[in-house]
């Protein structure tokens, strides 16, 4: 028999899945979350932008560390696969909402997420530490 590392491709698809599910699932909560503290504001109007984006923004931190977390030594680009699939499922979700028009804000919305998301799996990833040999 041979002896070496087993390779577990469901594992992978399981892992994307979850931080996925995860992400999308912090976006949703903390977009309710922003909701319900701009509605009890006198001006909701005036401040629902920033409430969005700042919901958007942390929820891409989240995710961001959660996802290069879960996947050790490729975390970055397992990060960066799963903001991207957020995005597309965001960018899918306004085409079918707006009647296939889609607005310049939201593609920079789009860019804000995917560069916090990969911006804070680099900063949060795990990092290996080397045991020191004394000669």
């Amino acid at each position: 028999m041979l002896k070496g590392k087993r390779v577990n491709d469901g594992g992978v698809m399981k892992s994307f899945l979850i931080s996925f599910s995860i992400s999308v699932l912090i976006i949703i909560l903390l977009s309710l979350l922003s909701a319900l503290i701009v509605s009890g504001l006198e001006d909701p109007g005036g401040v629902i932008g920033i409430f969005s984006l700042g919901s958007l923004l942390i929820s891409a931190v989240v995710s961001g560390v959660f996802s290069s977390r879960i996947k050790g030594d490729c975390g970055l680009k397992f990060a960066t696969l799963v903001a991207l699939a957020v995005v597309l499922l965001m960018l899918l979700i306004n085409v079918i909402l707006c009647g296939g028009k889609v607005s310049g804000s939201s593609f920079m919305n789009y860019g804000c997420y995917m560069g916090v998301a990969v911006l804070s799996a680099f900063l949060g990833r795990k990092r290996e530490h080397h045991a020191r040999h004394r000669h």
